[in-house]
């Protein structure tokens, strides 16, 4: 019966340790977002990586299709 006993709290102390580690994790995740946010880089991020995603309307030549997004990642305009 002691032997139970030991095996089960064993158990349970490594699934508290990997609920721990996942929760903090978790926490951490949340807290970089949140700087990231709050610098304006998740901003400018979601901006750049946009901008690559709208279509151009502009009647602007294939080749050149990034000049009127405002593309400064592949051609620096």
């Amino acid at each position: 019966m002691h032997y139970v006993l030991r095996e089960e709290s064993a158990q349970a102390t490594v699934e508290y340790a990997i609920v721990t580690v996942a929760l903090l994790s978790i926490v951490l995740a949340i807290a970089g977002l949140w700087r990231a946010g709050a610098d304006g880089r998740l901003a400018a991020l979601v901006e750049r990586t946009a901008s690559h995603g709208v279509p151009s309307t502009a009647g602007v030549p294939v080749g050149n299709r990034h000049r009127d997004i405002g593309c400064r990642r592949c051609c620096g305009c």
